[in-house]
C-alpha cells in the first residue's frame, strides 16, 4: 500500500503510514474505490474486503523464511559485507527494485486462504532467486511482493544491469509458473515490476542477515511508482537507471509518469531484452 500523503510504500495489511503516521486508505480490488480502514464491504459494489484482506495478509511469507532461498555462496557475501560495515548507516548509489502480483487481493478472495498461500510462497521463489542469482539482496517481503536491492551490502559495478536482468527473469519465471496456476486453480497470475536507481541510507535493522534498507531521498518512491504504472508481465525502469545501462537491452520508450512531489513528470522505459552486441555503458561513477 503506497501512502497518499508521503507516497511511501508500506507492507500489505500496514493500517499507517511506515514513515509520516498517515492513516492507509483501503482500496476496494473489485472496482478500485477508496473505503476506509476497518470497513467489511466497499462502499461502491459491495465488495467483501475483510475476507479479501485477509486472505492476502495469511499469504505473507516471514522474513526468517528467506533463508531457504538464500544460496550459500550469497550468505558468505552478505555477512562479509555487514561485518564490514557493522553498526553505522551509510549512503550508497542503489538500485531498487520493485516486484508485486497484479490483482492478489481480488484473486485471494476466491480461494481457501491456505490455497492462496501455496500459490503466492510459490511465486515468492520465481521472484527471490533471480534477485540473488544477480547477487541483490530482498530488503522486505510485502505479502504478495518484494522489495530488492542491488547495490547494498554487496556492490558490483553494473548493479543496474544486474536488476534489469533479475526483472526480466522474474517476469519469465512467474509466466512459466502462472500457467500451472491458471490449470490448477482457474486464476491468471501476473506481476508488475519497477526499478529506479537513486540515494539510500544503509542501516542495520532486521532483514537480510538482519541487515534492512532505508531509503534516502524519493528514490524508493519512484521505484514503487514504476511498479504501480506497469503494464501486467512487464518491467518499467525510471530514466535514472535507463541511462546507466540502455546500450545493453532493446527498450520500448512508455513516454511519461506523473511523479507526485515532482516538478515534471518522469520519462519510463520497458526493457524487452539484453541486446546480442551491447553497446558501452557509463560507469556508475560518472553517476550523478
Amino acid at each position: 500500500m503506497i501512502c497518499p500523503n508521503c507516497q511511501t510504500a508500506n507492507p500489505v495489511g500496514a493500517k499507517f503510514c511506515n514513515n509520516c503516521g498517515t492513516q492507509l486508505p483501503l482500496s476496494c480490488p473489485n472496482c478500485g474505490q477508496v473505503n476506509p480502514q476497518g470497513a467489511k464491504f466497499c462502499n461502491n459494489c459491495g465488495f467483501k474486503l475483510a475476507a479479501a484482506q485477509a486472505a492476502a495478509e495469511a499469504a505473507a511469507l516471514p522474513v526468517n523464511a528467506l533463508n531457504r532461498y538464500l544460496p550459500p555462496e550469497m550468505r558468505v557475501k552478505l555477512e562479509a559485507a555487514r561485518s564490514a560495515h557493522a553498526g553505522a548507516g551509510e549512503r550508497r548509489i542503489v538500485t531498487i527494485l520493485f516486484c508485486d502480483v497484479k490483482g492478489s487481493t481480488a484473486a485471494a478472495s476466491q480461494l481457501d486462504p491456505e490455497e492462496w498461500a501455496e500459490i503466492i510462497n510459490g511465486a515468492f521463489g520465481h521472484m527471490i532467486d533471480p534477485v540473488y542469482r544477480y547477487e541483490g539482496t530482498v530488503a522486505r517481503l510485502m505479502g504478495d511482493g518484494i522489495l530488492a536491492f542491488f547495490g547494498a551490502p554487496v556492490a558490483h559495478e553494473d548493479d543496474p544491469q544486474r536488476a534489469v536482468l533479475a526483472g526480466l527473469e522474474i517476469v519469465q519465471g512467474i509466466e512459466d509458473y502462472g500457467v500451472q496456476v491458471e490449470r490448477r486453480w482457474g486464476l491468471p497470475l501476473d506481476v508488475r515490476i519497477g526499478i529506479n536507481t537513486g540515494l539510500v541510507l544503509v542501516g542495520e535493522v532486521g532483514s537480510d542477515m538482519r541487515t534492512e534498507y532505508t531509503a534516502l531521498g524519493d528514490a524508493i518512491n519512484i521505484a514503487a511508482r514504476m511498479e504501480q504504472t506497469a503494464q501486467p508481465g512487464t518491467v518499467q525502469v525510471a530514466e535514472e537507471t535507463w541511462r546507466l545501462v540502455a546500450p545493453l537491452f532493446e527498450w520500448k520508450n512508455l513516454g511519461t509518469v506523473e511523479i507526485k512531489g515532482k516538478a515534471e513528470p518522469l520519462h519510463t522505459y520497458r526493457p524487452l531484452r539484453q541486446r546480442a552486441r551491447p553497446g558501452r555503458v557509463r560507469g556508475l561513477e560518472s553517476h550523478g
